[in-house]
């Protein structure tokens, strides 16, 4: 018995099958960003890609309609989230250069338990037990993935898990003033903030590329502007908690691309350690799911007996901030 095109179910699993497909094309971007940046500097790839992915977001935006009704509420706020944004892609594609894709992915995904860690002092969040250890945990894959004693510590791995911070930067800024911004203020926040980052370096040590590297560079901002309207069709389609989860398929076609494309060897290791800090991450956004129910219950509960909630309440995650944690992905 197959579901209604338009039932709930259907409508599910197009969100699911469109969050794959979006977390595909990521990947491949960020495959053609590795290569692109054995030739250019990291500002200049940077540059370049963003040049043409800003063609479809803009198609996206002024399909949506959020270009015409651009109006900053909290401007420091927004600004921070693009320098966040800017500085990340800097030490991600810097990272993607010395570092098999596979490994900048396993140690991105770290960036839930940051998050969970710096929502205490800056948010006044609660941690609970069980998401502390799961934090702990992580950070014990993590370990197991960087093998530090063993295996030497690079630029790359630092780069890494600077992307890791402001990653959990922008989330946590994203939780701030997600319900106050548009999102086409977000995505050209993002634009700017890497744009701001990239033309002064290119300024002094950018080239003129090759015909065939500008055509590479295009192809992957459009790849990384078509995956951006697909991951926001696909949150719509199907709940965060559905979606949040499919980014760790990134995982599968990154081992994939470093072995067929940069003769990368599959590490057990790392496979090992990825594993445990991606059930981490998903224990994290389960207790996350639980919490938020709890708020949503008590909030409604204080709404029936009091005009306006608890100071202290803490509004509900919203499905932008339940996304996949990237500085690129907007």
């Amino acid at each position: 018995m197959t579901a209604h095109p338009n039932s709930p179910g259907a409508s599910a699993s197009t969100g699911v099958a469109l969050a794959l497909l979006a977390n595909f094309l990521f990947t491949s971007s960020d495959a053609i960003v590795k290569t692109l940046t054995m030739r250019y500097s990291v500002f200049q790839v940077i540059f370049m890609q963003v040049t043409f992915a800003c063609i479809p977001l803009s198609i996206m935006l002024l399909r949506d309609g959020t270009l015409t009704r651009l109006k900053v509420r909290n401007p420091f706020l927004v600004f921070l989230r693009g320098l966040f944004a800017g500085v990340g892609t800097v030490c991600g594609f810097y990272a993607f250069s010395v570092l098999p894709l596979a490994d900048v992915y396993s140690i991105t995904f770290c960036a839930p338990m940051v998050v969970t860690l710096a929502s205490i002092p800056l948010l006044g969040e609660k941690v609970g037990k069980y998401r502390f250890s799961a934090v702990i945990i992580g950070f014990m894959g993590i370990l197991i993935m960087v093998q530090p004693g063993v295996a030497p510590i690079s630029l790359g791995h630092a780069a890494a898990f600077g992307n890791v911070f402001t990653s959990a930067g922008v989330v946590l800024i994203m939780r701030r003033i997600a319900h106050e911004e548009e999102r086409g203020v977000m995505v050209a926040a993002v634009m700017l903030g890497l744009l701001t980052v990239s033309i002064p370096a290119v300024a002094l040590v950018g080239r003129a590329p090759d015909a065939s590297d500008v055509g590479l560079a295009a192809l992957a901002g459009l790849i990384m502007g078509i995956a951006q309207f697909l991951a926001l069709a696909a949150i719509r389609r199907a709940p965060a908690a559905s979606v949040a989860p499919m980014q760790y398929t990134m995982l599968v076609w990154a081992l994939l691309y470093g072995i067929m494309l940069f003769n990368d060897p599959l590490r057990p290791n790392v496979v090992v350690g990825a594993v445990i800090v991606i059930a981490s991450s998903l224990y994290i956004m389960h207790r996350e799911r639980i919490r938020a129910r709890i708020i949503d219950c008590g909030l409604a509960e204080t709404s029936m007996n009091v005009s306006s909630p608890p100071d202290n309440a803490v509004a509900p995650t919203s499905p932008e901030e339940k996304r996949p944690v990237s500085t690129r992905h907007v």
